[in-house]
C-alpha cells in the first residue's frame, strides 16, 4: 500500500496540530501538562519546526470540542484524557460533570471536520479503538488504543509521534515509531492505526440518533468563548467598539433580555482583543461591589499567584479602597505600567445590583469611585445597566452629569433581520437546517416586545435536542410550545415531577430568589444557603443541574457562603406558578426585604441598638416570626428576637425608673391600704421594716393601681422571699391573688398570715370571701364570726356576713347583720344599698 502524505487545505506550509485535553472532575488524574509540554519541546527542536503550529485546549466539553476545531482548523486532533471503550471517551457536559460521547456522535462531527481539513485523529485515550474505527470512514488516519494505556506510555508514545512528524516523516512511520517506544512498557501491541482506504463503511445508528452539540446559549448570556456564534447584534457591536474608543466611560442600557451582556462579552471584547490594545477585566457588583472590583483588578496586578493568595490580596485591596488609603487611579496605573502601550478596559456587568443588593451610602461610595477613574488616561470604564433601573442613576447628581457629557449606548429589541441572523446562523455554521418556513414562524412568535432574546434563545435550545437528521422541524417547535412557553412549560415540567414535600421546598426557594419590585418589575436576587434554608439545598442543586438548570448555584468568595439565584429574569416574567407564588407572598417578600435593609444597616453600624425595631414594625415582626418563622433565615430571627428583649429590658427599665420616683406609698397606694385595713399598720411600722421591702410593696401597690395585676403579684412575691415570716406580705399577696381569681392561692396566703397572727381580723373577713367565691359558705360564716369576735365593730365583718345569710336564705340574719354595720358606719354604701327583705 502506497502511503499517504497529509494534505492540509488552509496552508500547505503550516501544520496545525490541536491538542484537546480533557480530565473531568471526578475521574483519574491524567499528567497532561506534562505530554503537552513534551510534545512541545519535541516540535520546537525539529528540523522542519517552521511546519507546525501547535494549538491546545484544556478541560474540554462537549462545546469546546467542536468550537475549538472551528477555530483553529487543525490538520491534526489530538486527544488526551479517558476512554470507556465502546461507550465513548469521557468530556464534560455543561455543569462540569464527566459525561461519554459515543463512537457514532465522534464519527458524525468528524464527517464534517474532514471537509474542514482534518486528515489525521490521534486518541489518546483508554479503550479508543471502537472509536476510532468509526471516526476513520472520514478522516484519512485515525489511532486508537485498544485497551487500558499507562500515563508514562501515553507520553512517550506521543512524543515519539509528533517527533517522527517534526523531523518530515511520514504517519505510518510515525505510528511505528511510536509502537517501538512502548515496549519497554510492554505495551507495543496497544495503540491502533486505521487508514481510511481500509475501512470498509461500519454501520451505524442512523443520523437522527446523532446531534451535534447545541450552539445556542439557552438562558445563559454568550460569553467570549461564544463569539464565533454570536449574530443579529453586528452594527451595535461595531458601534459600540467606536464608543470605547472614544468615550472614558460608555453605559450600556436596554430592557431585561436584551442581551446587553453578550453583546459586551461575546460582541465587543473579542473585537478588542484582536487588536491586542487592551487589558480587560470584567466583575459583577452583587452585594460587595468594593470587593468585587478589587477581585478584578488582583487579576491583573498579581497574575502569577495562586486562588488562595489572590483571595487574600483582593480582601487587603478592598479595605484599602474603602479606606482610602490606596485610590482606584494608584491601582490601575501600576495595571498599565505592566502593560505598556495598552489600554484598559473596566467592564462593569449588570450594574442594577448596586441598587438591589446595596444601601444608598454604598450606591453612592462606588459610583464616585467609579467616576473618578474614569478622568485617568488609558482607562475606559464600560457598565451595563437595565432600562427600569435608569432613574436610580439619575437620580445621583454626579452620575447624570457623566452620562450627560458621555452619551450612554441605548440598547433596543432586535430588529425582524437581526433575530433571523440569530436564529439560522449558529445552525448553518454546523450544518444543521431549519424546515422552510419555521424560522418565520418562530420570528412571529418572538414579537417587538423587549426582553424576549433569552426565550428565543431557551425554546431554540430546546427545539435543538429534538432535531432529525440535522434538521430542527415544525413538529418539535410545536412540542416544545413555541417560543414564550418553552421556559415555562419546561420550569412547570420540573416542578411537576417533585415530590409534594420537596414542592413545598421549591416553592420556598424560588419565593426567596425573586426581589419584589416597587414602581419597577420582579427582579431576581441571589440568596444564600442560610435564606433559602439548608435543609433545602439538596433540591437547590437538582434545579441547577443539567436537566433542570432553572437555578445557577454559586459562592461568595468574601463570605464564604453558598448562593443561588434564578438562571434568567424570564423565568420570573414566564412562569405562571412562581407568578402565583409572588402574588400570594408578595408583602411578605417585601416586609422582609424591608427586614434586610434594615439588618444590613444594623451591621454596618457595628450592632447599634438604635437601629432595632421599635413600636409598630417589632409587632408586626413578632407576628412573622410566630407565623412564618421557617421561611425567616436565622439572623432574621435573631435580629427579630434582639429587638424583642431591647423592649422588654426597656419596659423593666422603665418601671423601675417610675417606681423609684416614689417618694413613699401614693395616696392612691393608701386607699387600697385603706381597705385592706393596712394603712395604720403601714405608717407604723415603716421605720423598721426592711426598705427593699417597703420598697416592693410601693411597686406592687403602684402596678395594682395601673391594672398591671401580674407584676403587682411579681413584688409582692419578692416582699415574701425577702421575708417569710412577715403577716402583712402574705395578706397582702392573699389580697391579690383573690382579685386574679385565684381564690385557692389567697386562702393558702391567709392561712400563712394567720399562722402568724392568729388576732388578724382582716385575714379571717378576707378568707371568708374566698372560701364563699369556691362555695364553702360554712367555712366561710366561720372565718365572719371570727373577725367579729375579735372586733365586734368590724363593719365589712358584718356586711360580708349579710350577704351570705341573705345567699342561704336567712333574710332576718342578713338584716340584723346590715343594721349593725349602719350602726358602726352609716355612710357605709354597700349596706345601704341592699334589699330591705322581710325576715
Amino acid at each position: 500500500m502506497v502511503s499517504q502524505q497529509l494534505s492540509y487545505s488552509n496552508n500547505p506550509d503550516v501544520k496545525t496540530i490541536l491538542i484537546l485535553a480533557a480530565n473531568p472532575t471526578n475521574t483519574s488524574r491524567l499528567r497532561l501538562d506534562k505530554e503537552v509540554k513534551e510534545i512541545d519541546e519535541g516540535l520546537r527542536r525539529a528540523f522542519q519546526r517552521e511546519q507546525f503550529r501547535l494549538e491546545q485546549k484544556w478541560a474540554v466539553s462537549q462545546r469546546d470540542f467542536y468550537r475549538a476545531i472551528l477555530d483553529y482548523q487543525p490538520q491534526i486532533v489530538h486527544f488526551s484524557g479517558h476512554g470507556t471503550g465502546s461507550n465513548g471517551i469521557v468530556l464534560e457536559d455543561e455543569t462540569e460533570q464527566p459525561v461519554e460521547v459515543n463512537a457514532h456522535a465522534l464519527a458524525s462531527m468528524f464527517k464534517l471536520f474532514a471537509t474542514k481539513g482534518v486528515e489525521c485523529v490521534l486518541l489518546n485515550a483508554c479503550y479508543s479503538e471502537v472509536q476510532a474505527k468509526a471516526i476513520s470512514q472520514h478522516v484519512n488516519y485515525v489511532i486508537g488504543m485498544n485497551q487500558a494505556v499507562g500515563d508514562k506510555a501515553a507520553i512517550a508514545f506521543s512524543v515519539a509521534f509528533y517527533d517522527a512528524l517534526a523531523a518530515g516523516e511520514q504517519v505510518e512511520f510515525a505510528y511505528e515509531l511510536g509502537c517501538s517506544i512502548l515496549i519497554k512498557y510492554l505495551e507495543q501491541q496497544n495503540p491502533v492505526l486505521f487508514k481510511k482506504e481500509q475501512i470498509s463503511l461500519i454501520p451505524s445508528q442512523p443520523e437522527v440518533d446523532i446531534i451535534p452539540p447545541n450552539p445556542y446559549q439557552g438562558l445563559a448570556a454568550f460569553g467570549e468563548e461564544d463569539a464565533a456564534f454570536f449574530f443579529g447584534r453586528e452594527t451595535f457591536v461595531n458601534g459600540l467598539v467606536e464608543a470605547v474608543n472614544e468615550q472614558p466611560l460608555v453605559g450600556v442600557i436596554g430592557p431585561s433580555g436584551s442581551g446587553k451582556s453578550s453583546i459586551v462579552y461575546a460582541g465587543l471584547i473579542p473585537q478588542l482583543r484582536m487588536t491586542e490594545n487592551w487589558v480587560i477585566e470584567s466583575f459583577r457588583p452583587g452585594d460587595k461591589p468594593f470587593y468585587h472590583l478589587a477581585s478584578a483588578l488582583v487579576r491583573q496586578l498579581v497574575p502569577g499567584v495562586d486562588e488562595i493568595q489572590q483571595l487574600r490580596s483582593a480582601a487587603g485591596l478592598d479595605k484599602n479602597i474603602q479606606q482610602g488609603l490606596v485610590t482606584l487611579e494608584q491601582i490601575t496605573s501600576r495595571i498599565l505600567e505592566r502593560n505598556p502601550g495598552k489600554r484598559l478596559l473596566l467592564f462593569v456587568d449588570q450594574f442594577e445590583e448596586l441598587y438591589t443588593l446595596c444601601q444608598k451610602e454604598e450606591q453612592e461610595r462606588f459610583a464616585d469611585l467609579m467616576l473618578q477613574a474614569i478622568h485617568q488616561e488609558n482607562l475606559t470604564l464600560i457598565f451595563t445597566l437595565r432600562a427600569d433601573f435608569y432613574g436610580f442613576v439619575l437620580a445621583y447628581r454626579p452620575l447624570r452629569d457623566a452620562l450627560q457629557q458621555f452619551t450612554p449606548q441605548l440598547l433596543s429589541a432586535m430588529n425582524r433581520e437581526e433575530l433571523l441572523r440569530a436564529i439560522e446562523q449558529p445552525a448553518q455554521k454546523i450544518e444543521v437546517q431549519l424546515e422552510a418556513q419555521l424560522a418565520q414562524r418562530i420570528l412571529d412568535d418572538v414579537g417587538n416586545e423587549p426582553g424576549n432574546l433569552p426565550l428565543l434563545e431557551f425554546a431554540l435550545t430546546r427545539l435543538w435536542s429534538l432535531q432529525q437528521n440535522r434538521t430542527l422541524t415544525h413538529q418539535a417547535y410545536q412540542e416544545i410550545g413555541g417560543v414564550k412557553k418553552a421556559l415555562a412549560n419546561h420550569a412547570e415540567q420540573v416542578y411537576q415531577k417533585l415530590s409534594e414535600t420537596k414542592q413545598k421546598a421549591a416553592q420556598r426557594i424560588f419565593v426567596q430568589l425573586v426581589r419584589p419590585g416597587e414602581g419597577t418589575e420582579d427582579t431576581r436576587r441571589i440568596a444564600t444557603r442560610k435564606e433559602v434554608g439548608d435543609e433545602n439545598w439538596g433540591l437547590v442543586s437538582d434545579l441547577a443541574g443539567y436537566t433542570a438548570r432553572l437555578v445557577v448555584t454559586g459562592h461568595d468568595e468574601k463570605s464564604g457562603e453558598d448562593t443561588v439565584e434564578v438562571v434568567h429574569e424570564a423565568l420570573i416574567r414566564e412562569w405562571q406558578t412562581l407568578r402565583e407564588w409572588m402574588k400570594k407572598d408578595r408583602l411578605f417578600r417585601a416586609w422582609q426585604e424591608r427586614l434586610r435593609d434594615i439588618i444590613h444597616q444594623w451591621e454596618e453600624t457595628k450592632r447599634d441598638e438604635g437601629v432595632l425595631l421599635r413600636g409598630v414594625p417589632l409587632s408586626e415582626a413578632e407576628e412573622k416570626l410566630k407565623q412564618r418563622r421557617e421561611e425567616l433565615s436565622p439572623s432574621e430571627q435573631n435580629f427579630i428576637q434582639l429587638s424583642i428583649e431591647l423592649r422588654e429590658r426597656q419596659l423593666r427599665e422603665e418601671k423601675a425608673r417610675r417606681r423609684r420616683g416614689i417618694a413613699g406609698v401614693s395616696g392612691a397606694a393608701l386607699t387600697i391600704m385603706a381597705t385592706l385595713g393596712l394603712t395604720a399598720w403601714y405608717q407604723s411600722r415603716q421605720a423598721e421594716t426592711n426598705s427593699t421591702i417597703v420598697e416592693h410593696y410601693s411597686f406592687a401597690f403602684t402596678n395594682a393601681i395601673s391594672g398591671d395585676k401580674e407584676d403587682a403579684l411579681y413584688y409582692f412575691n419578692l416582699a415574701v422571699e425577702l421575708n417569710p415570716n412577715h403577716v402583712t406580705n402574705y395578706f397582702a399577696r392573699g389580697f391579690l391573688r383573690r382579685e386574679m381569681g385565684d381564690n385557692k392561692g389567697a386562702i393558702e396566703d391567709y392561712n400563712q398570715a394567720l399562722r402568724l397572727d392568729p388576732k388578724f381580723t382582716s385575714a379571717y373577713n378576707n378568707r371568708g370571701i374566698a372560701r364563699r367565691n369556691l362555695g364553702d359558705n360554712k367555712g366561710a360564716l366561720d372565718d365572719y364570726n371570727q373577725a367579729l369576735r375579735f372586733d365586734p365593730k368590724f363593719t365589712s365583718a358584718y356586711y360580708n356576713r349579710g350577704v351570705l345569710r341573705s345567699n342561704l336564705g336567712d333574710n332576718k340574719g342578713a338584716l340584723d347583720d346590715y343594721n349593725q354595720a349602719l350602726r358602726f358606719d352609716p355612710k357605709f354604701t354597700s349596706a345601704l344599698l341592699q334589699p330591705r327583705a322581710s325576715p
